[in-house]
């Protein structure tokens, strides 16, 4: 059976995959992630995958965190520029399609399983409707998958950089305080990585919360702060100002994944992708996050009925970009 390569390239790690065509089931025959910061080129590890593996496969797709425009992609993070023709020359391939890693994780709907899911509210999904992703990472990556008999069609947005809107006078308050750091202030300003430092330094100086002795020498030693934020949201003795900070990521997120459904009509169900709330399955409660997805008043009879989902599948671009890969090879 002929097999073709899938990629899902980012500023942090690059994963790569060997995938059978026309199997349906999205199972890897091989697959490695690498440090994208410890190679100099997404050629290294291309070349790198197919002499761990031994392969030489025709055709190859990649999923980029990065613009892509003419069959070429910027990485996001990384000096890196990735162009189809360049690839196909370089190792042979017979066709390469490049797609947005966003566009990836939206493709990757139509084929996870219930095992790759967990249910947050019920609702009743519509067949053939819109489907809307939203997916808190280093960015916050939105979009959408409008599959049919006759459509497949899969596609990341640059959503994420719209204008942050408040709920409550808590919110009103950390606009006003964010305004002063940044304009104007976007959703993922807040609920991405790199947002969560910004909600807990909004406790910290906004409101005059007290962090923890624990938590303050462990901020001073790490640059990237978010892990050690959440984590210290949980435990025996969790930090309280990084627990109030985990609950506001969550209610934004909620309100902005009510938000997009709305926009989209998305009857078919709204997704929560992204590496960072699958990691907070069985530590906090989802209630809250919810209840903000569904506070949309004049339109409570429909968001009520779309439901909403966290795909907690950690390789979903990934199969989302071979899922991309058998369409185009199916219709040629």
């Amino acid at each position: 059976m002929p097999f073709f390569l899938a990629a899902d390239i980012g500023g942090t790690k690059s994963e790569l995959a060997l995938f059978e065509q026309n199997k349906n089931n999205y199972i890897p025959i091989a697959k490695e992630r690498y440090l994208s910061g410890q190679f100099s080129s997404v050629s290294e590890i291309i070349q790198l995958f197919l002499d761990q593996t031994g392969s030489k496969p025709e055709f190859a797709g990649f999923g980029v965190a990065g613009p892509i425009k003419d069959g070429v992609a910027s990485v996001t993070n990384l000096p890196w520029t990735i162009a189809e023709t360049d690839l196909m020359k370089e190792f042979g391939f017979s066709q390469v399609v490049l797609i947005n890693d966003l566009t990836a994780v939206c493709a990757s709907i139509s084929v996870l399983g219930d095992d790759d899911l967990l249910e947050l509210y019920a609702g009743t999904a519509q067949k053939d409707a819109m489907k809307g992703v939203v997916a808190p990472g280093t960015g916050l990556g939105e979009g959408y998958l409008l599959e049919t008999g006759k459509q497949f069609l899969p596609q990341g947005s640059e959503g994420g950089h719209a204008d942050f809107a408040p709920i409550c006078q808590e919110q009103l308050e950390l606009l006003a305080w964010m305004q002063n750091r940044v304009d104007p202030v976007s959703y993922e300003d807040l609920i991405a990585g790199p947002g969560i430092p910004n909600l807990y330094d909004f406790f910290i100086q906004a409101k005059n919360e007290e962090e923890t002795a624990e938590i303050h020498e462990a901020l001073k030693k790490v640059e990237d702060r978010t892990p050690v934020i959440v984590n210290g949201a949980f435990g025996d003795t969790p930090c309280p100002v990084c627990k109030k900070t985990v609950e506001m990521f969550l209610v934004i997120l909620g309100s902005e994944a009510g938000n997009l459904a709305l926009k989209l009509f998305s009857t078919g169900g709204m997704y929560i992708g992204g590496g960072i709330v699958p990691r907070l399955v069985g530590k906090i409660s989802f209630d809250n996050m919810v209840k903000a997805y569904l506070a949309k008043g004049k339109m409570e009879a429909l968001i009520t009925s779309i439901p909403l989902l966290l795909i907690t599948r950690k390789d979903a671009a990934l199969v989302g970009v071979a899922r991309y890969c058998e369409e185009v090879r199916a219709r040629g």
